[in-house]
């Protein structure tokens, strides 16, 4: 399937807010020899996308801050393909844009690496009690011994929440310490599953037998608070947590009780609720809670890839062909002239 080509295509970026994933350099060179123009700005509010991204035939946004709503896209008359500079594209009213035609597309396969490690990196913390100990010896203590549990991975269990790429990079690298390694993830089948090393099972029994769980899910409607009260209270006693993926898939009051209460014994975070974390957020006077700003997608050849990546489905777009990346596929049937 073709799409029309635009007499004078462009491609707008309209957010890159953070700092470690701006443009790499090569963008505008790119696009051109697909034939298009690449423009690039710092927007903070829906009005300002809309005054550099409304004659754009291609928008892409980096941030997570929902800047591509209902009421946007609905005044980008020429758009035909929103671009998700990630892998969750949660920040795009993918609905509104199917209704009008557009495609909705995401780079899923940059930092799959880096936010499988920075995951291993947050359990590992928690398990050994790296960032508290560290803590301590630069307040001049000098602990004799660590400041609570720990767990041996050997012969533990791990449960993996979302077995997509990341979460099948994770079992990878965790099949080296040799735990039993559990997966819930309704899309994927066991021989999928069984390929990396894991277990296909329901998220209850995952929470109630894992020692260690790690989130890999998108935030969908399904996933939002996927991780609250009633099931914390189905942990094995002790448990550790780690996200990566998307701060809303936690309940962060919840998960808050349930490490003040010893549901959990630790947990690990790159993700919040809400980004930047509040400076009184209550999560960060949490002894136990390891926390990153969000960077686990970060190393130089990430960054590389994603603008590639970007870059690539662009130029698909702007020569009329379809991406590979097309997240709501039911579009095709209907695309915009």
């Amino acid at each position: 399937m073709n799409i029309p080509k635009d007499v004078d295509p462009q491609v707008v970026l309209v957010d890159f807010s953070r700092p470690l994933f701006e443009p790499v350099g090569f963008e505008a060179e790119r696009i051109a020899q697909a034939g298009g123009t690449w423009s690039q700005f710092e927007c903070r509010s829906e009005d300002q996308v809309l005054q550099v991204a409304r004659n754009a035939t291609v928008v892409v946004v980096q941030s997570v801050r929902p800047l591509l709503t209902r009421r946007v896209i609905e005044q980008l008359p020429r758009a035909r393909c929103l671009i998700r500079a990630g892998a969750g594209f949660d920040s795009i009213a993918v609905d509104a844009a199917t209704e009008r035609g557009m495609m909705v597309c995401n780079t899923p396969s940059y930092c799959v690496d880096e936010v499988a490690d920075h995951a291993i990196a947050l359990m590992l913390d928690c398990i050994r009690h790296v960032s508290r100990l560290d803590r301590a010896i630069h307040r001049g203590e000098q602990p004799v011994r660590g400041p609570g549990e720990t767990l041996r991975l050997h012969g533990s269990t791990v449960g993996i929440i979302g077995l997509g790429a990341i979460g099948r990079r994770v079992a990878q690298r965790l099949s080296g310490w040799e735990p039993r390694i559990l997966a819930f993830d309704p899309y994927c089948t066991p021989e999928r599953a069984a390929s990396v090393g894991a277990e296909l099972v329901s998220l209850e029994q995952l929470l109630r037998l894992a020692d260690v769980i790690t989130i890999h899910c998108p935030l969908t409607p399904e996933t939002e608070h996927l991780i609250n009260d009633r099931t914390l209270a189905m942990v094995k006693p002790g448990c550790i947590l780690v996200n990566d993926s998307r701060g809303a898939v936690i309940d962060e009051a919840a998960l808050l009780r349930a490490l003040g209460d010893g549901r959990l014994w630790a947990a690990g975070l790159d993700v919040f609720e809400r980004e930047p974390l509040p400076l009184d957020s209550p999560l960060r006077a949490v002894e136990n809670l390891v926390l990153t700003p969000h960077v686990a997608a970060y190393s130089p050849e990430a960054r590389i890839d994603l603008y590639a990546e970007i870059c690539e489905v662009a130029g698909d777009v702007v020569q009329g062909r379809v991406p590979r990346t097309v997240v709501n596929r039911q579009v095709l049937q209907h695309l915009r002239p």
